[in-house]
């Protein structure tokens, strides 16, 4: 009877509050459920964003254990919706392997002249691009370790290192004018780069290379770059450390020879000071092996309303990874070990894909048209998430008409945004303008279809879009956190995005897709690469073989123009091998814009040889 009594309290005092409130109440086995209070559609967005950005979820890295948090409340929200899994096995999950790093085994040790092995990440760590092996053997200092031959500078002119432990300095000169072809700091040229470095140490026949960091970054404890910092598992054929710069000093300063001065000459001249040290042998080895981990897209399925149109679909997307820890990716290496966010990149385009799918869920009728909801996985590796998504789709890609895409849009400024890829199809220009015009919003247009995962689609032919409000200084630092997204500002992308998705979905004659002028596309939106040459490949960002795999060339440029074709392997570039994508964009980065290049690749396991004139960049 007391239950009962203050059940019907409860009940009435509910009923006086407001009417559609929902509530549980549960005493002694009684329980009520009414409908939960309304929330406004910028409070949902902001909900959605503050949880994905949160500490919890440790910056949703693909190694972090906040990207399976991210992804289990994705999933919670398409169930919700009503969406169909469209996962393996009849989950919501697609799930695919990636390299995540490399771990260090035994034996791996590294000792001084016969000295006692130095302390393992305190003194000296392996390079994650290091070959597996073991070396002793004398030591040759090579500068900076950089062969600039166009310019005339060379560290190995002029000493022997076949067989040998070469020391080099990180980064690169200072440049003396504009004709250098070395950069100011924070920028960098590719010269400068760890895997442009082992590459020439190995291609000089050095048997294996000592980084050394002079610039005295150990006050902020990121002297040693962390074996987290590679996510590709390419090595380069040399075995490759760096060793804290003290240590080498205070070691080769009792044989007479100062690494500072050494670097303050070359600095100072913009001339190689290469020189074999005296007398002392290096005993160097490392074991590594690379982590694999299992990684899942999201996918929850709308299905259209119309017999026929049903059996077409659209995809709206958004990548729901970010840098974890910043280990890999940070835009300051200094915040290395720092939660990095990601609530513009991109949890803000995961709460907007949240959203449309929530409301065209609820629509009645139901889009014509099926709409596939993707949250993708690993796109800050390299788009593996929709490359994955794209080579296994859950229905046949030939049905998917059109893929609207969503990547930093959580900073609206002036109603203003860019959307790339309105002229991927005929009709989407006048579509996309028309309901930004109804909603107050300016569209800036692009000729390009941006760098984003929409570039998978696209390269399948399928017209795509993406839309994107602007870069910030925030961008890939720890600093993009939730409280600085524009929630009203999302909710006008999220209106843009639904009426554009439902007018397509709805649409009786398929859009009809264009191939766009070629345009070198930026490394992320609204920022150009550190090279200023084009080449127009499109990588297959799997890691797993040797030579950088494509997946397309773009219409119109130097690749398409001299003979390259999606599936070719590219394992020479201008008489240099090519191992990995990190290799291709050093060599291309060491061009000059109207420069003929030869191009070996593999076409069915047999080699063929191209010839390709390099174009300037955009």
């Amino acid at each position: 009877m007391t239950t009962k009594l203050l059940f019907l309290s409860k009940r009435s005092q509910i009923a006086s509050f407001t009417a559609g409130l929902i509530l549980f109440f549960a005493f002694g086995g009684w329980t009520l459920e009414l409908p939960s209070l309304p929330v406004s559609p910028a409070n949902a967005l902001k909900d959605h964003v503050r949880y994905l950005a949160s500490d919890e979820l440790t910056g949703r890295g693909i190694d972090t254990p906040g990207i399976k948090l991210a992804r289990d409340y994705i999933a919670r929200e398409f169930a919700k919706y009503g969406l169909v899994p469209g996962g393996d096995n009849g989950s919501y999950f697609q799930g695919f392997d990636v390299t995540t790093g490399v771990a260090v085994k035994q034996p791996t040790a590294l000792a001084l002249d016969h000295g006692a092995p130095l302390a393992l990440n305190e003194d000296w760590t392996p390079l994650a691009l290091s070959n597996s092996g073991k070396v002793e053997e004398e030591v040759v200092f090579a500068g900076y370790g950089i062969t600039a031959k166009d310019y005339g500078y060379d560290d190995y002119a002029g000493i022997d290192v076949k067989g040998k432990i070469v020391i080099v300095l990180r980064y690169e000169p200072p440049p003396k004018d504009d004709k250098s072809p070395f950069q100011k700091p924070p920028r960098y040229s590719a010269h400068a780069t760890l895997r442009a470095k082992a590459n020439n140490a190995r291609d000089h026949g050095a048997a294996a290379m000592i980084l050394v960091d002079l610039n005295r970054r150990e006050e902020a404890g990121q002297e040693l770059i962390s074996t987290r910092s590679g996510f590709s598992r390419n090595t380069n054929g040399v075995i490759a450390a760096q060793v804290k710069h003290q240590v080498l000093e205070k070691w080769l300063q009792a044989r007479g020879v100062s690494l500072a001065e050494l670097k303050e000459k070359i600095d100072r001249d913009e001339k190689p000071a290469s020189m074999p040290l005296p007398g002392p042998k290096v005993s160097m080895g490392a074991t590594l092996e690379p982590i694999r981990q299992r990684v899942e897209n999201v996918i929850g399925i709308l299905p259209g309303s119309d017999p026929k149109l049903k059996n077409e679909n659209i995809v709206i997307g958004a990548h729901y990874d970010h840098l974890g820890m910043g280990y890999f990716g940070t835009r300051d290496s200094s915040t290395e070990g720092q939660i990095h966010h990601g609530a513009d990149d991109n949890a803000s385009g995961t709460a907007v894909v949240m959203q449309v799918a929530e409301r065209m869920a609820r629509s009645n009728p139901k889009p014509a048209r099926t709409v596939i909801f993707v949250a993708f996985s690993a796109e800050e590796l390299g788009l593996l998430g929709s490359r994955r998504y794209v080579d296994h789709p859950p229905v046949p890609l030939s049905t998917t008409k059109a893929m609207l895409n969503l990547d930093m849009v959580g900073r609206l400024k002036e109603n203003r945004l860019t959307v790339f890829g309105t002229h991927s199809a005929k009709e989407l220009s006048g579509i996309v303008t028309e309901e930004a015009r109804r909603l107050g919003l300016e569209v800036r247009e692009s000729d390009g279809v941006g760098r984003s995962d929409q570039m998978s689609f696209y390269n399948k032919k399928i017209p795509s879009l993406h839309f994107f409000t602007g870069s910030h200084p925030d961008y890939h630092r720890p600093t993009d956190t939730w409280d600085k997204v524009n929630a009203d500002g999302m909710v006008k992308v999220s209106e843009l995005v639904l009426a554009t998705g439902e007018r397509i979905a709805n649409m009786r004659e398929p859009l009809n897709f264009v191939s766009l002028p070629s345009r070198p596309p930026s490394t992320n939106p609204g920022e150009t690469r550190s090279y200023g040459v084009y080449l127009g490949s499109i990588p297959d960002m799997d890691d797993s073989q040797e030579g950088v795999r494509l997946a397309g060339v773009s219409d119109g440029s130097p690749a398409a123009l001299a003979g390259l074709r999606e599936g070719d392997v590219i394992v020479e570039f201008a008489g240099n091998k090519v191992q990995n994508l990190e290799d291709l964009a050093n060599l291309l980065g060491s061009k000059k814009p109207g420069d003929e290049v030869e191009i070996m690749v593999l076409r069915t396991g047999k080699p063929v040889t191209l010839k390709a004139i390099l174009r300037a960049r955009s």
